[in-house]
């Protein structure tokens, strides 16, 4: 059976994201800014069952999947993987200013 491990780095981003959600106002109350990131988080789950793509720069991981969360938002799951163990190394959205370099390649 594959075991999936998130890295601390995506932990952060994820427990982020709930701040920024409501900070921002996204959602207008603080459960659903946590149900939209445990959904992202119950998506990372099941990355072992996913088609995947190899990554344009290895150093956010050698594969990703990806995640359209809603029309304007797509979430980028970076991964490496060895035998039936995923370690899930970072996630980007479509929003970031990583995403370029995610995307194109650039270092």
């Amino acid at each position: 059976m594959e075991k999936v491990i998130i890295s601390p780095l995506v932990m952060d981003k994820l427990e982020t994201l709930i701040d920024i959600l409501f900070e921002e106002e996204y959602f207008g109350f603080m459960e659903s800014c946590i149900e939209y990131v445990i959904d992202v988080y119950d998506f990372i789950l099941t990355i072992p069952s996913l088609k995947k793509k190899r990554t344009k720069n290895s150093r956010y991981g050698d594969w990703y999947c990806s995640y359209k969360k809603n029309r304007n938002t797509t979430y980028y799951i970076t991964f490496n993987f060895n035998d039936d163990i995923y370690l899930i190394k970072n996630i980007i959205n479509n929003h970031g200013r990583d995403y370029p370099a995610f995307i194109r390649g650039i270092k």
